[in-house]
């Protein structure tokens, strides 16, 4: 039996920075059920750093996690985590207001932006089908994110700190008494007083084994198709681009370009593979939405994206046992927003006060929390997707 003062349970982006921050305050155990760190969904992300993208909370935490990614802790990477990329935002009519009121957000946190035509957004991607769009959103300050260098910096202070990172230690049995949690896994038993179920598509498995009520918070697959660009051209330079309505993304990368329909099909936790239908909306949505063609598919995966109702995060002791810390909900912003959200979580496991640049952001302990009405009463707001026994 190995004691610590707080088990993380995921080795994700979410375990792994969390298991960061609690390490300078005590002695941390990261439990992961997979043979190697980050496996799953962060392994599996676009990367890129948009203080636009995502509903407002999680943005907020984008804007917070800046300055951790952009200038990290001496020692913590020899490489730079972030490298200039930027973002294009594209609204089609009837969605020019929404697209206003996102500049104005990004203006009040010091955001930079430009708000331009679709026709005047050609010389920053010139492959947009401008008669598709009205109005756009230039966000220069959008960066890349070396995933593999932020998770292995993370890992790496950790154990500096004295932490412990354990691989192939799916837990088996999460049970409390006297204050204390026991966590079985194939690696051995480990003991501690505070539990951070970082687990992404798992949460509710891990939530189950300790016994607690379901969570509205389940996971959805993301799809994403890989192809080359158009011959001749220099992509280095083009932005990551969305649309407002969300209905696809693309960007260069590796020399090629990675696109997503940003579907969202209900899933059980699992090793997600790409859907073929939606390797093909993805492929549609290129060709109506840009000049390019798509001559053949290079590469397709999936991946799990965890959701609440309302998209926003999950963080926070859980109402029936405040020794259990949720940090779930990433719908897809874990990593660029991992360096705030993990200060936010650790500071519930410290029962310390939300840090003031967060509270700032207007990040609170009730709007985050995972016991508010669409997380915990389905009757409140969106319907339950689904449940581990629908999954079984």
């Amino acid at each position: 039996m190995e004691t610590a003062d707080f088990i993380v349970i995921g080795g994700g982006i979410a375990g792994a920075s969390v298991g960061y921050e609690l390490s300078r305050h005590g002695k941390v155990v990261v439990l992961e059920m997979e043979a190697s760190a980050g496996y799953h969904s962060t392994g599996r992300s676009a990367a890129v750093m948009s203080e636009n993208y995502g509903p407002a909370l999680w943005s907020r935490l984008v804007t917070a996690s800046r300055a951790f990614l952009e200038t990290p802790p001496d020692g913590f990477t020899d490489v730079p985590l972030v490298t200039p990329r930027g973002a294009l935002f594209l609204a089609r009519d009837g969605e020019q207001a929404q697209l206003r009121g996102q500049a104005d957000e990004m203006l009040r946190r010091g955001a930079t932006i430009e708000m331009t035509t679709a026709a005047e957004a050609l010389r920053i991607c010139p492959v947009v089908r401008d008669s598709e769009f009205v109005s756009a959103l230039y966000e220069p300050d959008c960066k890349d994110i070396d995933t593999n260098a932020l998770l292995m910096g993370y890992l790496r202070a950790l154990r500096k700190n004295g932490g412990t990172f354990v691989l192939d230690a799916r837990v088996q049995s999460l049970q409390h008494a006297g204050g204390t949690w026991r966590a079985s896994s194939p690696r051995g038993s480990f003991e501690a007083p505070v539990v951070v179920n970082a687990a992404g598509g798992w949460v509710q498995e891990i939530a189950e084994l300790a016994g607690l009520s379901f969570r509205n918070v389940v996971p959805f697959r993301r799809t994403a198709v890989v192809f080359d660009p158009p011959a001749g051209r220099t992509i280095q330079s083009w932005p990551m681009t969305f649309d407002v309505a969300e209905t696809f993304y693309f960007k260069p990368e590796a020399g090629r370009i990675m696109v997503s329909p940003v579907d969202m099909a209900p899933s059980a936790p699992c090793d997600a593979q790409a859907d073929e239908l939606e390797v093909a909306v993805a492929i549609d949505r290129i060709h109506r939405c840009t000049t390019m063609e798509v001559r053949a598919v290079v590469h397709k995966w999936g991946g799990l994206r965890t959701f609440a109702p309302d998209h926003e995060p999950v963080i926070g002791r859980d109402p029936e046992q405040p020794g259990f810390i949720w940090l779930a909900g990433q719908g897809g912003n874990g990593v660029m927003a991992g360096a705030a959200a993990a200060r936010l979580a650790a500071s519930f496991a410290l029962n310390t006060s939300i840090p003031a640049d967060l509270a700032a952001l207007g990040i609170t302990a009730e709007n985050v929390s995972p016991g508010r009405a669409c997380v915990v009463d389905p009757d409140a707001g969106a319907p339950v997707v689904g449940t581990l026994e629908d999954f079984a």
